[in-house]
């Protein structure tokens, strides 16, 4: 399985999402890459509102505010990356 994260630089709802993964990844098998929409204009115009962006096997997952809560991210990332 394939994840990936779009972010950019100094936003910390990504960065909040990033760590999650990476912690989850400890206890699952899953590839795990973070690509910066400011490097990449065609991602930047797509996702530049909706940051943090997470993909799975090329399917968008969740967006911004579907992970904007910390109370509840934990639950929702592995929902969306494991269907549980």
């Amino acid at each position: 399985m394939k994840v990936i994260v779009y972010s950019k630089e100094g936003c910390h709802l990504c960065e909040n999402v990033i760590s999650e993964l990476e912690q989850l990844r400890t206890v699952e098998n899953f590839d795990l890459t973070t690509l910066d929409i400011t490097e990449n204009s065609e991602l930047f115009e797509r996702y530049k509102s909706i940051i943090p962006v997470v993909s799975v096997d090329g399917v968008v997952k969740l967006a911004g505010a579907a992970v904007s809560n910390p109370l509840i991210l934990k639950g929702v990332l592995k929902k969306a990356i494991l269907g549980r």
